[in-house]
């Protein structure tokens, strides 16, 4: 059956995965000092079982961003 082979696991490169369940981030445009905090932690915390996860794009610097309110890690604070 297709679901059974959903939740199988999977080698990814070097990765072994849980699973198939690949997912997608949800969470942008929600770092109010470009700072990931508690709502960033429990949102990946609550999907840890999942066989990946693609996190968020994160800015190198004021003048990569894209749109306002991204995680970025190019202050001391942001790191």
């Amino acid at each position: 059956m297709a679901f059974d082979r959903l939740l199988s696991p999977l080698r990814f490169g070097a990765l072994e995965l849980p699973n198939r369940v690949l997912m997608a981030p949800l969470t942008r445009a929600r770092c109010r000092d470009q700072i990931p905090g508690a709502m960033q932690r429990e949102y990946y915390a609550q999907r840890a079982g999942a066989g990946m996860i693609i996190s968020e794009a994160t800015n190198i610097s004021e003048s990569a961003r894209g749109y306002v309110f991204t995680p970025s890690i190019f202050t001391d604070e942001q790191e």
